[in-house]
């Protein structure tokens, strides 16, 4: 990998404002990678925005100079330049029409008169000049910051760092090792040598984190001599180890007890719900929890819990296994989300809302099974 390295530490030196972003409602490994290489650019002296869409985990063992956005925000200006080399301005004034929705620009000349030749318009250059995406199989994986912003990505550099064997390449640079147990272990190689404290607890957080407290197939000798090292450096070991496994809130457990009572099975779809007072007390590693069930229970490709939103609405949420998409699983329904994790909304009350869902889930995995 030391030809990437060699590759990154050069985009990122020509770089002045870095945009560091990931899949929508991202996990700790993400976050904390992402943390990490804030707090190296910091060190290069170069501008970085952290922005994820979604609920975004974040601890006290990070480092409090750290912000962690929700949106872009404006991403590049539109100019409009005039010429001034014959007539030079003497007065400018402007008015938003709130009734014409418009603006009016009003230039006076000192002499002479400006014509239309004299003016002329151009989109700004983008506020990033570098993109470094983390944990994302794709671009639509990123939600919002992606969907709202296409033309923005499309035409950006983007450096791609994932440990999935699906991802799909969608950078000028690929930093993808499925090998690796944790995004953080693949940064950890790019920051050797400039990692301080911060740097080493954002990175082993992510590695316990995505290891389970190495309890994980993937651990090896290598990570933990890693793991070794980062604490030898700094890393607050005792702080995560207390914030992910020793201060589980009491509601979230319940809320999530609550759904495993729940469960019930139609073939190899697994399905549960939660009602309309139950959803804010759902843990922030939620969504890694389906996923590991999901992936400790033979015979499921797909769990399925539903939420009452009110009384004639339901909302379903779609987990899948790596070689399902959740957004092809429910045809002839507006739905909205990733290949991974999927979300509908429908105008039924919980009861229909279930039958509709597991129908066409249903009759969509007999389609693949016989294809």
């Amino acid at each position: 990998m030391n030809l990437e390295k060699d590759k990154l530490l050069k985009m990122i030196e020509g770089s002045n404002h870095i945009l560091l972003t990931g899949p929508k409602n991202p996990n700790l490994d993400v976050v904390s990678s992402a943390i990490a290489w804030s707090v190296f650019l910091s060190k290069q002296n170069k501008k970085s925005d952290i922005v994820f869409a979604g609920a975004t985990p974040f601890y006290s063992f990070f480092s409090k100079n750290i912000t962690i956005k929700d949106q872009l925000g404006d991403l590049n200006s539109f100019k409009i330049i005039l010429d001034v080399s014959q007539t030079k301005v003497k007065q400018l004034s402007y008015d938003l029409k709130s009734d014409k929705k418009e603006l009016q620009i009003d230039i006076v000349p000192e002499n002479g008169i400006f014509k239309s030749e004299n003016i002329r318009s151009e989109v700004g250059d983008y506020k990033y000049d570098l993109v470094l995406v983390f944990g994302a199989e794709d671009l639509e994986m990123l939600g919002e910051i992606f969907s709202e912003h296409r033309h923005f990505f499309y035409n950006s550099t983007i450096v791609n760092i994932d440990n999935s064997l699906l991802n799909e390449n969608f950078g000028q640079l690929d930093i993808v090792d499925s090998a690796a147990a944790s995004l953080a272990e693949i940064s950890y190689f790019f920051l050797a040598g400039q990692i301080d404290q911060e740097i080493a607890t954002a990175l082993l957080a992510g590695i316990i984190f995505a290891t389970k407290s190495f309890q994980s197939p993937k651990v090896n000798p290598k990570i933990l001599t890693l793991a070794g090292d980062l604490i030898v450096a700094g890393a607050k070991r005792e702080e995560i180890v207390e914030a992910l496994y020793r201060t589980k809130d009491i509601s979230a457990l319940k809320s999530w007890g609550k759904i495993l009572s729940r469960l019930e099975q139609k073939g190899s779809i697994a399905f549960s719900y939660l009602k309309h007072d139950e959803l804010r007390d759902l843990p922030q590693d939620f969504e890694s929890i389906v996923r590991d069930f999901i992936l400790a229970s033979p015979g499921f490709l797909v769990f399925v819990i539903f939420y009452q939103r009110d009384f004639n609405s339901s909302e379903a949420w779609i987990y899948t296994l790596a070689n399902i998409n959740a957004l092809d699983i429910l045809p002839g329904l507006e739905i909205v989300g990733n290949r991974r994790l999927a979300k509908v909304v429908l105008d039924k009350d919980l009861a229909v809302a279930k039958e509709i869902v597991l129908s066409k889930i249903a009759t969509k995995l007999k389609l693949l099974a016989s294809s």
